[in-house]
């Protein structure tokens, strides 16, 4: 068997497995958007007895659940991009740099969110925790200023390459 034989049906089961990780991203966030859906629907209805606080809570939970659904939505997209629809005429380094970009600004955003949700959780159960919520702030803070770095000195890399 030559090389040229083996590739084709490992590129297929490749493709397959990456097919269903979309697939699966999607269905998870499509779960994630419809169990947010009804704990908001939950909380919303009147004359179900709950607090203003507990619906406030709820509400909270749903916008956490729907920031997740967010993130697998994008990261299938990226994933189902990269490895169907990628434009052949871009190299390995940038096509790399453009899925890390993607991955991490879902992160880096979904984080802030939760960040957010957390300090208003916590300003309401218990403030004396709200550290918590400020160390997910902090891990964004620290993710968007690391991405910041990797793009100035891969940049820089990519410019002194460029002129050799």
């Amino acid at each position: 068997m030559n090389r040229m034989s083996l590739h084709r049906p490992l590129g297929l089961i490749l493709a397959c497995g990456f097919a269903a990780i979309v697939l699966l991203f999607v269905a998870g966030a499509f779960a994630l958007i419809a169990f947010a859906g009804i704990e908001l629907w939950g909380a919303v209805q009147p004359g179900t007895g709950q607090s203003l606080g507990a619906r406030f809570n709820v509400v909270l939970g749903s916008v956490a659940m729907l920031t997740i659904a967010m993130a697998a939505l994008v990261l299938a997209d990226t994933v189902a991009e990269d490895e169907f629809k990628s434009e052949p005429r871009l190299g390995m380094q940038a096509r790399i740099r453009r899925v890390l970009a993607r991955f991490l600004v879902v992160v880096i955003v979904s984080l802030a969110i939760e960040s957010l949700v957390a300090v208003f959780k916590m300003v309401h159960d218990d403030p004396a925790n709200i550290s918590e919520a400020a160390f997910i702030a902090f891990a964004a803070a620290a993710l968007l200023a690391a991405w910041g770095l990797f793009l100035r000195w891969d940049r820089a890399k990519e410019h002194t390459e460029t002129k050799d």
